[in-house]
């Protein structure tokens, strides 16, 4: 079995990113109150003044690939959510193949001659 792998944006894709940048979010929080709560401030002796970079940009990142993933995610659903019926598929022409009896050629149903000797078909 292969797996191939495309560089084309999909909701599979950013909803992992989402995930990873969630866990990251969630990794890089602080356990020390904000310097707003000043009763915590007073009982634990240190606040945060300012979150760090990392959890700031993987909190946004975060968000941010959540709303891709919806948003492809209805892209890729835009007819049923529309209530539109997806078009109907275009009829294939039957490829069932024969051979032909008189040189073995490979022909294709719908041929009226052999493309290897030039038999008639409808006389096999």
């Amino acid at each position: 079995m292969k797996i191939k792998f495309s560089k084309a944006p999909t909701s599979t894709k950013a909803i992992i990113a989402s995930a990873v940048f969630t866990i990251v979010y969630l990794a890089s929080a602080s356990s020390l109150p904000p310097c707003s709560d000043t009763v915590a401030v007073l009982n634990s002796g240190a606040c945060v003044v300012r979150q760090s970079f990392l959890h700031t940009a993987s909190g946004w990142l975060a968000l941010i690939c959540l709303v891709v993933a919806v948003l492809l995610l209805a892209l890729k659903h835009k007819d049923s959510i529309s209530g539109r019926q997806a078009p109907a598929p275009v009829p294939v022409p039957d490829r069932a193949s024969n051979f032909c009896a008189t040189c073995g050629t490979r022909i294709i149903t719908g041929d009226r001659f052999c493309q290897g000797c030039g038999a008639h078909m409808e006389s096999q």
